[in-house]
């Protein structure tokens, strides 16, 4: 398949190139920060069920399987995630927040967001929002980052409190980190672990891919339940690991 760029430029927040190309061996169009940095979002173009990033399929896989109406997801990017669960979910609503508005315009003009009154998009930080708005989801998931970093204001304690208290009861919260497992990345899975092991009951940390070395900063998606304990392995197609040890005053603070 030829590489074809199909849009480069800057919004308020970054240098972007929209680009059909093979990822992952599959021919996909992929959402690229800088200058073919970090792939950011993708959609696969071919006829395989997954989602293009391992990470967004676990994500898939726990919504369609528990089938919330009310979605709040944080960290839009081009929403690639919201259409695939408004496509296999005709009663779910997702609200999007997403700090970039230029995202947003890309997502409707080369990734074929639906305009339809289940999806609402919120052009603020992830914080902001969640203080200025009185909804409570049945699910809330937080794909937020600077590049390849996770915001400080997102992995903070008061983060996970403001998550959990605007989850409903049985609530489930998802959340997409990369960090190592083992070594010297480790401490990002460990501090956000600290952190949302305060206020949530049930956690659970499931591997985005197979076949990664624990040792090298990969994708993880950490789950939190609020009133209830779910079996979730029973909804995600991978494994789960082991819960670091953690000591809870390790937790980030605002």
């Amino acid at each position: 398949m030829d590489t074809k760029i199909l849009w480069e430029g800057d919004t308020a927040h970054g240098h972007y190139q929209v680009i059909d190309t093979l990822y992952d061996a599959r021919p996909a169009r992929v959402l690229y920060s800088g200058d073919r940095q970090a792939a950011q979002s993708g959609v696969a173009k071919d006829d395989k069920p997954d989602l293009l990033f391992d990470y967004n399929q676990r994500m898939f896989e726990l919504v369609t399987n528990l089938k919330p109406q009310a979605v709040l997801l944080i960290g839009g990017g081009v929403s690639t995630l919201p259409k695939a669960l408004l496509d296999a979910l005709p009663s779910i609503h997702i609200d999007v927040v997403e700090l970039d508005e230029g995202l947003t315009k890309l997502a409707y003009d080369y990734f074929e967001l639906p305009v339809t009154e289940r999806l609402r998009v919120f052009h603020t930080d992830g914080r902001t929002y969640l203080r200025q708005t009185h909804e409570r989801y049945d699910m809330i998931l937080v794909d937020a980052f600077s590049h390849t970093t996770i915001p400080k204001n997102m992995k903070t304690l008061e983060a996970f409190r403001a998550f959990h208290d605007h989850l409903k009861h049985k609530g489930i919260f998802a959340m997409n980190v990369i960090s190592g497992y083992h070594g010297p990345t480790a401490h990002v899975l460990r501090e956000i672990y600290a952190a949302a092991s305060q206020p949530f009951d049930t956690l659970d940390i499931f591997l985005a891919s197979r076949g990664y070395n624990l040792w090298l900063p990969q994708n993880f998606v950490l789950t939190a339940q609020k009133g209830t304990n779910l079996p979730l392995k029973d909804y995600v197609r991978n494994e789960s690991v082991l819960p670091p040890e953690v000591d809870p005053a390790t937790a980030l603070r605002d």
